[in-house]
């Protein structure tokens, strides 16, 4: 059996995973002991096959389904319904979603949009194909990606493709079927408020009067020069008088010219 296994693991290429040989194994005996009846519904290859494929699940590991299916020698229905099975045999049809994955990345910040988009691509391929099932990891893992993207966060593809179980190409025609679909109904809600024309322009201009009220410097009255010319001059004949000692009279005359 442990001959059979190795050489399984080795056709569907993931002879250099040291972690899918012990698990893939463990998950054997495992589905031995849970059930008595798998060998008549299965042949051997179709079910190392697929504790292959759940053990690669398992790690997070991303594998060929083409050439799993091939080596299983089941049928495309018949190899899906028994990996359902095994996985509720096996407890292992734990679903993983949006919050686990952004967990993973270290990015909870982005859980929300992300499930945001996760239910906008939902809504829309649900009249599409009723086929597909989106908690399959690649959506939400895919979703992740996206809101990543429009936050220009910068996270490991090589990860994000590790948990959607997607081989490269597989993964960009996903991406690009995201891409098309989020540019074409997706609409970023804006969180800042909208201010109106007028209460801006109010503000402006009361604010271009402040910097003209601050530059502009007070403007001290001007004497006219009649004026300032007749006082200057009572000014010099009192000045004189003082000297030349003159009657208080004319003084007091002088000092009534200089308050008018």
């Amino acid at each position: 059996m442990a001959e059979m296994i190795e050489q399984l693991i080795q056709k569907m290429g993931l002879i250099d995973e040291p972690k899918i040989m012990g698990k893939t194994t463990e998950l054997l005996r495992l589905l031995e002991l849970r059930s008595t009846n798998i060998n008549a519904s299965i042949n051997e290859y179709g079910k190392i096959i697929l504790c292959v494929d759940l053990a690669a699940t398992f790690h997070g590991i991303p594998i060929d389904q083409e050439n799993a299916l091939k080596l299983s020698g089941l049928r495309k229905t018949h190899y899906a319904n028994n990996k359902r099975m095994f996985e509720k045999l096996l407890d292992l049809n734990k679903q993983i979603g949006v919050n686990e994955i952004c967990t993973k990345l270290g990015i909870n910040e982005l859980a929300k949009k992300a499930t945001d988009l996760l239910e906008l691509y939902k809504n829309i391929v649900e009249n599409e194909a009723n086929d597909i099932d989106i908690t399959h990891p690649q959506y939400p893992a895919m979703a992740v990606y996206q809101a990543s993207k429009l936050n220009q966060k910068r996270i490991s593809k090589t990860k994000i493709m590790t948990i959607s179980h997607l081989r490269p190409s597989q993964w960009s025609q996903l991406e690009q079927r995201w891409d098309k679909i989020i540019a074409t109904h997706y609409t970023e809600k804006k969180d800042k408020k909208v201010k109106s024309p007028t209460a801006d322009t109010e503000v402006e201009e009361k604010a271009q009067k402040s910097v003209v009220a601050i530059k502009r410097p007070k403007m001290t009255e001007v004497e006219d020069y009649e004026i300032w010319k007749n006082r200057m001059l009572a000014m010099s004949r009192l000045e004189l008088a003082h000297r030349e000692d003159k009657t208080i009279d004319d003084k007091e005359n002088l000092k009534s010219e200089l308050s008018t």
